[in-house]
């Protein structure tokens, strides 16, 4: 889903998100005198039934201008599913700024954990190359950018983290009643952020003509920081907050997200879907 963001805007970048375990494991690992640390939920898989394998495309803008466009399969091998996705911008945002991107994910079926990513971007002239590793020691992180020196690989010292892909299946799998609240540490591919989630309501939402029932999601990220040897948060430089609805049935399908910016706002929005069975959304 880092990906996704980073197709729509580099504003947007690693933060639109649709819009991201059996075994609590306690927040206190990293930063256990910080009183945020409390409240990240536990990493239990919830009890809503998992999505089906799907073909779907997304589209992504600036104030419902078309600026990319990517195409996403969703599949499950063995005791995993993998997520993929690739795209890029289009039309007048495309001589602009030129940009494609790949993204790759694994995480496990049964706690939906993330076991790795791989990341992608293209640009005019430069290409950013970065993998994930979820280690029995930790997280672990590759990032290279060419032209440029490649870098060593970094430990990522927080836990419990999730990338963006496994994380936005976890969130998905909660209950996700009116007024409940989510919070979770997600690594879109470059910091890692403290995400609060809270469901807002139920709503309808209008998409192509077509109106679907859909759950309504606020998200507010924070960077986390550490400065002399101690863990804090602080405001993401770029917004304050962002909205995703997920469709209010059995798939709880990624429909839309939105990101406030100084100027406007980014979106992204499905444009279509197939599941396995060649169904699509009610």
């Amino acid at each position: 889903m880092a990906t996704l963001g980073k197709l729509a805007t580099r504003r947007s970048r690693s933060l639109i998100a649709a819009l991201a375990v059996a075994v609590f494991l306690p927040a206190a690992g990293y930063a256990a005198g910080e009183p945020w640390a409390g409240k990240i939920t536990p990493l239990g898989k919830g009890a809503f039934p998992d999505i089906p394998p799907f073909e779907g495309e997304f589209r992504f803008g600036w104030s419902d201008i078309e600026a990319a466009r990517a195409k996403a399969t969703f599949d499950k091998k063995e005791d995993k599913y993998v997520v993929d996705v690739s795209g890029g911008t289009t039309g007048l945002a495309r001589t602009l700024w030129s940009l494609d991107a790949t993204h790759h994910a694994e995480f496990y079926v049964d706690t939906l954990r993330p076991t790795v990513f791989d990341q992608v971007e293209k640009y005019a002239k430069r290409t950013i190359t970065t993998r994930g590793e979820f280690r029995s020691d930790g997280f672990w992180r590759h990032r290279e950018s060419k032209p440029g020196k490649p870098e060593k690989w970094k430990k990522i010292k927080i836990e419990p983290i999730w990338d963006m892909v496994a994380g936005m299946f976890f969130v998905r799998s909660q209950r996700l009643a009116d007024g409940d609240q989510i919070v979770i540490n997600l690594y879109p591919g470059d910091s890692a952020f403290f995400t609060e989630i809270t469901v807002l309501k139920r709503e309808k939402i209008t998409i192509d003509g077509k109106t679907h029932d859909a759950i309504k999601l606020e998200f507010k990220p924070q960077r986390i920081t550490r400065k002399d040897g101690k863990y804090g948060l602080e405001p993401h430089r770029k917004f304050k907050r962002g909205v995703v609805w997920l469709s209010d049935d059995q798939y709880r399908m990624p429909l839309r997200a939105e990101v406030d910016i100084f100027i406007g706002y980014v979106f992204g929005e499905l444009a279509n879907v197939r599941f396995q069975d060649g169904s699509t959304l009610p």
